[in-house]
């Protein structure tokens, strides 16, 4: 019996159901939607997951891939997209690229959450060259990715004239909401806690390779929290940390290493402080349209002689890794 992913293949093959999408109104990202219900409502498969994704029909050797992109509709340009390879378990070889997405501009939220600046891509390939480097690092390997089906699969035939439907594997956003784990909703971010996965966020090379950690989770059937506690040393014993800011890392995680450490949080600055984490701004109500009111309390402070250091996220990730 067919897995959901090659039947969903077979359709997209069939030149006479193709025509008919072509000859509809709907988006690109309606027609995929649209043939996934199709498989998932009528082949029963979906229903019974533990076929789906069983370890003998899940993929060993494939390249587990993410994009960054200028914003988060489907207007917007590529601008870093990145894979790793895995064969049994490990990885063997990496890729990533910025991309030019031409006259379309980062906007600043997206820098600072990305990491990507102007600079990154003011040489970098066409989105064409890239694409096609990307293609040759892949070779036909199946591909692994989070959230695929309804953002970078459209998005690659849109941008680039690529159809990647055919070779898609496995998405593991589906495939973790197919397995019984206990958490939330299953974003990246939530799974990458729940996995006790440390890479850094919204990097197209580091979410590649949390996109094959998770995968490899679930593919070996480890459905519980997987927590690295036990080899974290406590070295923000005593501590108080503050954070103001627009992070790469998600505020969670930002918190999660503190307390693990043995950091205590403070919402608001004060003499007890003893790290400030100030990330750039980007909010359009700052107190006095330039900085924070946890900024401004900190200057405050560090005017009366009250010894608070000011790190940066970097600094702070810098920190975790000693």
């Amino acid at each position: 019996m067919a897995t959901y992913e090659e039947m969903t293949r077979s359709i997209l093959s069939n030149d006479y159901i193709l025509e008919i999408l072509d000859k509809s109104n709907l988006s690109d990202e309606d027609k995929y939607t649209l043939v996934h219900s199709i498989v998932t409502d009528f082949s029963g498969i979906k229903r019974n997951s533990k076929h789906i994704y069983n370890n003998s029909s899940l993929p060993s050797k494939y390249i587990s891939f993410d994009i960054e992109t200028t914003g988060f509709s489907y207007n917007d340009r590529m601008i870093q997209i990145a894979g790793v390879k895995y064969e049994d378990g490990n990885e063997t070889g990496t890729f990533m690229s910025y991309v030019n997405p031409g006259d379309f501009e980062i906007p600043t939220p997206i820098s600072y959450l990305t990491g990507v600046t102007p600079q990154h891509v003011s040489d970098a390939p066409s989105i064409d060259v890239a694409v096609k480097k990307f293609l040759e690092f892949t070779e036909d390997i199946p591909l692994i990715g989070h959230n695929i089906f309804s953002f970078e699969v459209p998005r690659f035939l849109r941008w680039a004239n690529v159809d990647l439907s055919r070779r898609i594997a496995v998405d593991t956003l589906n495939f973790a909401q197919e397995m019984p784990i206990n958490v939330e909703n299953y974003k990246l971010e939530t799974l990458k806690s729940y996995y006790g996965i440390s890479n850094r966020s919204h990097d197209a090379l580091e979410d590649s390779r949390t996109t094959a950690l998770i995968y490899e989770f679930l593919k070996n059937g480890v459905y519980t929290p997987t927590s690295k506690n036990e080899n974290i040393k406590p070295i923000f014993e005593g501590k108080t940390f503050c954070y103001s800011g627009a992070f790469r890392m998600s505020r969670k995680s930002i918190e999660a290493a503190i307390i693990s450490r043995g950091g205590k949080i403070q919402k608001k600055i004060s003499k007890r402080v003893d790290y400030f984490i100030n990330a750039p701004q980007i909010a359009k109500n700052l107190t006095d349209g330039k900085r924070s009111r946890k900024e401004i309390d900190f200057d405050q402070l560090v005017s009366e002689g009250i010894l608070i250091k000011k790190i940066t996220e970097d600094e702070f990730i810098s920190m975790l890794e000693e």
